[in-house]
């Protein structure tokens, strides 16, 4: 069975087991996505050891438990920084965007990160490093961050 026709045959169901656990439908389908996303990447077709919405709802559980994980580890970093500071270049000490420009940034990982960043002039590899993310994470959030900026802006 290919990805197209699971998809067809069972995005209600996973959208079913999805709001289950989350608090929103758009929360139920984001975690439908990233459940046919993970089956896409893993290059792993389906065994047929057990029904297929067994391994289904499996992989939705999981997707599920990994999502308030990130929310959970989002909410620690903002225990730990408050946005109380305006950005500020480190050279000419000018304001480039005030705080309440910075809070328009939905993802708050995006908005840590592009005050670090841009504000306190850390690298994205420190930013990595110190927090336990990827690189390519960091870069990412940074890079939809400044996207949201740049939309209010």
């Amino acid at each position: 069975m290919n990805v197209s026709e699971l998809w067809l045959e069972n995005a209600d169901f996973v959208l079913k087991v999805s709001q289950r656990y989350m608090s929103s439908l758009a929360e139920a389908e984001d975690i439908r996505q990233e459940v046919f996303l993970r089956i896409i990447n893993s290059g792993v077709p389906f065994m047929e050891q057990s029904d297929v919405k067994t391994w289904l709802y499996t992989i939705t559980y999981h997707c599920c438990m990994d999502y308030y994980r990130e929310e959970r580890r989002q909410r620690q970093i903002l225990n730990v920084y408050s946005f109380t500071e305006p950005l500020v270049a480190k050279d000419s000490q000018a304001p480039v965007w005030v705080v309440d420009k910075i809070s328009e940034i939905v993802c708050p990982v995006s908005q840590l990160f592009v005050e670090l960043s841009y504000g306190e002039g850390w690298s994205r590899e420190e930013i990595a490093r110190i927090f336990g993310y990827s690189f390519e994470y960091v870069c990412k959030k940074i890079r939809m961050g400044l996207q949201q900026l740049g939309r209010v802006l």
